[in-house]
């Protein structure tokens, strides 16, 4: 008896100790997806960003310019350009989300591996000339903007470029994209200046369906403005900028649709906001204002049209400046992604 006490005692014991050193597993974070659509739309938000990026930064400082100027000499003749574009900006992006998906490298470790030592470094050293190029144009526009606002360019243009390397530079490629389509989605403010400055929806519609040309004919300046609209529409450092951002994002085949949609919104996108452009360049066309760069329109109109409109067109430049040169310095960090 007493030895079968003991027993009993012992398991007594042994089963307090198992229950005082039982550690308590925490409960799992986050919902339950019980919908098919939840699915698909989680699914997007992990994709999306690369293609609405590459796409809405294309309209960069020298974009605003020459759709303004396309609108402000040529009136709405020449929107017709932009459903022309819009499947070649399209096709060109989606190629290059299939490259990244299918090898998960960048465009520049591709062209390594295919085509060797020299035509890598060529591709790489024409990159870096044109973005460094690109990236002297899009302070003249922050500068200018600015300067228009009373902000000296002595200011504007270091405070500037500290900025944006700290963007690029600090924190992970994630936080830098949800920073950038913040940043993509204040170009939709083109659109409210588009109604604002009332144009005929009807000529719009007709322009926009049917190619129409301009009072003159086709002249020497209308066909040099139609090649800037197409050069400023389709840039080189976006097949690196994309393809660079599908590996870093680590994406599958079955993300393909979602990355094919992604950049179909951002193609759409820039698209519109460009003949958005072109919609408050009219308004310089309409009323006989001649001017230069959108910062001189911006001051013209504003007895006209007010503050608001005058402050928008000039943020919305250093805006599109900003936005040029994230995706011109990211691609170095992720050339070789993967």
């Amino acid at each position: 008896m007493r030895l079968e006490e003991l027993e009993r005692e012992e398991e007594s014991q042994l089963s307090d100790e198992t229950s005082t050193n039982v550690v308590s597993v925490p409960e799992p974070q986050g919902f339950v997806v019980r919908h098919k659509w939840q699915k698909h739309l989680l699914t997007y938000l992990m994709v999306f960003g690369p293609g609405l990026i590459v796409m809405v930064a294309d309209n960069d400082g020298g974009a605003v310019s020459t759709y303004m100027q396309a609108g402000g000499q040529y009136g709405l003749h020449l929107l017709w350009t932009l459903v022309v574009l819009l499947p070649i900006c399209y096709f060109v992006q989606e190629m290059v989300a299939r490259l990244g998906i299918a090898t998960g490298k960048g465009h520049a470790a591709m062209i390594y591996e295919r085509f060797g030592k020299w035509w890598g470094r060529f591709s790489l050293f024409d990159l870096l000339l044109v973005n460094f190029l690109t990236l002297v144009t899009e302070f003249a526009g922050i500068s200018l903007a600015l300067s228009a606002m009373g902000v000296s360019p002595r200011i504007a243009v270091p405070v500037s470029a500290l900025g944006l390397t700290l963007l690029v530079i600090t924190g992970s490629y994630l936080r830098w994209e949800r920073a950038v389509i913040a940043l993509c989605l204040l170009d939709l403010v083109w659109f409210v200046l588009a109604f604002l400055v009332h144009p005929s929806w009807a000529t719009v519609a007709r322009n926009t369906l049917v190619p129409t040309m301009p009072l003159g004919g086709v002249t020497s300046s209308l066909v040099f403005l139609v090649i800037a609209v197409v050069g400023t529409t389709i840039a080189p450092w976006q097949l690196f900028f994309q393809q660079s951002c599908v590996a870093e994002k680590r994406l599958r085949f079955a993300d393909l649709k979602w990355a094919r949609l992604d950049t179909l919104i951002g193609s759409l996108i820039t698209v519109t906001v460009a003949g958005a452009m072109m919609l408050v360049g009219n308004y310089g066309f309409q009323h006989g204002i001649v001017f230069q760069d959108p910062a001189q329109f911006a001051g013209a109109i504003m007895p006209m049209l007010g503050h608001f409109v005058r402050n928008s067109i000039l943020l919305l430049m250093v805006n599109a400046a900003v936005l040029e040169q994230q995706p011109s310095r990211w691609p170095a960090r992720g050339l070789t992604a993967r």
